[in-house]
């Protein structure tokens, strides 16, 4: 008995060698380089842009780095697609989910990085009826200075005013709050490519809010129809709202003859954004049609409510400032709006 296995035994080995050669390994309990499990979309963004960045020094500009890295993605076998639109990239990943990168450390631009409350409201009391919402969630990088000096303007012209900052200008906020007269908000935005044909569907525009792991479960509702996307700005991952998100929850009438002023990026690039909150009842959008610079956004924003304070119309003010900078001019970035051009504050 013993001889006859002695004598079987090599020949069960090869066949047991065979049978463990056929067998996937996600079987044996061992992961394969393409499984889903240990997926991490963070971590292979970053990936990619540490890669783009060790060849940083072939290439000659920014735009060659963003590029670079689009392609970067478009390899990556858990990507479906990137797409560069501008300064802004889309990946969607196999899993169905996306992000849009607002502003990655490709882009050198200096950060003022401040020691402010991450969650901080303030309110103003005005003499009058008329009312404004300053938001700031870009505050910890950009500081206040800005908005502290719109305030100033809007309280010599008796405006109630409430003053967010950072996270505390998040979805909960913005889902009822932004009924005004005047609605001014300072932060990132991009473009978001829903369908993958590498066209700009949408504006997307960021809160103070900090993405997390929980929070397609803590807003399943904004997150399954697409009102809610995350937006990276660097390595930090923040919730950005898409316009289906003002047309759910802004009626219409509900911002009466308001103004609404996007100090971002690429917020009248389109009017996918600026349409939802006209059809809300809102008088005119205002907001850069490409890319800005915060010292720019910052100065020029000041400028404009200076000159809305001396009852100048939305267009008269857009076409004064028109660039607002040398940087502005060569993006080939003006103030503009949508809607009525008439505009001015009361």
């Amino acid at each position: 008995m013993i001889t006859h296995l002695r004598t079987r035994l090599p020949s069960i080995l090869v066949l047991l060698c065979l049978f463990l050669g056929s067998v996937p390994l996600q079987t044996l309990g061992v992961e394969s380089p393409g499984s889903l499990r240990g997926f991490s979309p963070d971590l292979i963004l970053q990936q990619g842009k540490e890669d783009v960045q060790s060849e940083q020094n072939i290439r000659a500009d920014h735009s060659d780095d963003l590029l670079a890295l689009e392609q970067w993605y478009n390899k990556h076998p858990q990507i479906d697609y990137a797409t560069l639109i501008g300064t802004s990239i889309t990946v969607k990943f196999r899993d169905g989910s996306y992000t849009v990168l607002l502003d990655s450390y490709l882009e050198e631009q200096p950060f003022i990085r401040t020691s402010q409350n991450p969650f901080l409201y303030e309110s103003y009391k005005g003499d009058g009826c008329k009312t404004a919402i300053i938001l700031n969630p870009a505050e910890s990088m950009y500081g206040h200075h800005q908005c502290q000096r719109i305030i100033a303007t809007l309280l010599r012209k008796d405006y109630s005013i409430e003053y967010l900052a950072n996270q505390a200008v998040d979805i909960n906020y913005l889902r009822q709050n932004l009924s005004a007269d005047i609605v001014y908000m300072n932060t990132h935005a991009g473009y978001f490519d829903v369908d993958g044909d590498q066209q700009a569907d949408a504006v997307v525009i960021a809160t103070g809010e900090l993405w997390t792991n929980e929070t397609a479960q803590k807003y399943p509702y904004e997150y399954q129809h697409q009102m809610i996307i995350k937006g990276m700005v660097g390595d930090q991952g923040y919730v950005a709202f898409t316009p289906a998100f003002i047309e759910h929850y802004y009626a219409e009438e509900s911002l009466p003859d308001s103004l609404i002023f996007m100090a971002t990026c690429y917020a009248v690039y389109d009017s996918s954004m600026a349409q939802p909150f006209l059809d809300a009842g809102a008088s005119v959008y205002v907001g850069w049609s490409n890319n800005t610079v915060f010292w720019t956004n910052s100065r020029t924003s000041v400028h404009a409510f200076r000159l809305f304070s001396m009852g100048l119309t939305v267009q008269q003010i857009c076409r004064l400032i028109r660039s607002g900078g040398f940087y502005n001019w060569l993006f080939h970035s003006k103030l503009v709006y949508v809607g009525d051009g008439t505009h001015r504050i009361p």
